[in-house]
């Protein structure tokens, strides 16, 4: 099973990565397959990616339709965002998943992302839709995620390699608040418990989500065996019945689908 068919992302859907440990890297995967299997889609952000160096890219906060569809003719895949900002790190662009440039591209506005969707019907759209700075797992400040209202299925993510390491830097962004929601002191040993109830929380993983989203947990870890405590981690998100299905990947594999529950 690739990764397109385990997150049962269908032609022409809107699919939103939220969370942390490997947004980037499934978002990457998934637009190979769809360019491998024929199909149009644009690659955009409501945060900051790594500028690649290779790929098309159309810088435009208010992009014309007509412009992606020409570009689409012209190469199957697209990236799409709104102008050049900062520079990123040379180390942290050297471990993007696609050739990169350490400059970080400023993502669009998730009402503009929606509107073009909306008027481009025939094509696939992966939005990475939040930031996290390279953690295992996150939890989301006020103003995040930023999640296109279009958007038909959102995946949420969270590395299994913070399990057993303490509720806090470097293993997760915004520890403060991920103890907040967890009613839990910074620093206590994540388990599986908890990782789950940070994804299914309201203000956690599930913050932002458009009520008609189907929603996806997506567990990476590293390895080709499964993470001794994949299971029981699944099954605890599995009591969340706003989760259709848990997969698990190992997002840097060949293969990456490790298992789903579903």
């Amino acid at each position: 099973m690739d990764i397109r068919t385990a997150l049962g992302l269908k032609p022409g859907e809107m699919v939103a990565l939220v969370g942390a440990g490997g947004k980037t890297s499934t978002a990457w995967q998934l637009l190979r397959l769809l360019v491998r299997a024929g199909e149009r889609a644009v690659f955009t952000t409501t945060t900051r990616i790594f500028e690649p160096q290779q790929a098309p890219l159309i810088l435009n906060p208010h992009p014309d339709p007509a412009d992606i569809i020409a570009a689409l003719l012209a190469s199957p895949a697209l990236f799409l965002a709104a102008e050049r900002g900062e520079m990123g790190a040379v180390s942290m662009a050297a471990r993007s998943p696609y050739p990169a440039r350490p400059i970080k591209l400023v993502g669009l506005d998730p009402q503009t992302i929606t509107e073009l969707g909306r008027r481009l019907p025939g094509v696939t759209w992966i939005v990475e839709a939040d930031g996290a700075k390279g953690c295992m797992l996150k939890a989301p400040a006020d103003y995040e995620p930023a999640i296109p209202a279009g958007s038909q299925r959102v995946v949420v993510t969270a590395s299994l390699e913070a399990l057993g390491r303490p509720l806090d830097a470097p293993f997760v962004h915004r520890a403060e608040i991920a103890a907040r929601l967890l009613g839990l002191e910074p620093g206590t040993p994540i388990t599986p418990a908890m990782l789950a109830a940070l994804l299914v929380h309201p203000h956690g993983g599930l913050k932002g989500v458009p009520p008609g989203a189907t929603v996806i947990a997506l567990l990476t870890q590293t390895g080709s065996t499964p993470h001794p405590q994949a299971e029981e981690s699944a099954r605890q998100i599995a009591r969340s019945r706003r989760f259709s299905r848990v997969v698990l990947t190992n997002p840097h594999a060949v293969q990456p689908v490790l298992g789903v529950l579903g």
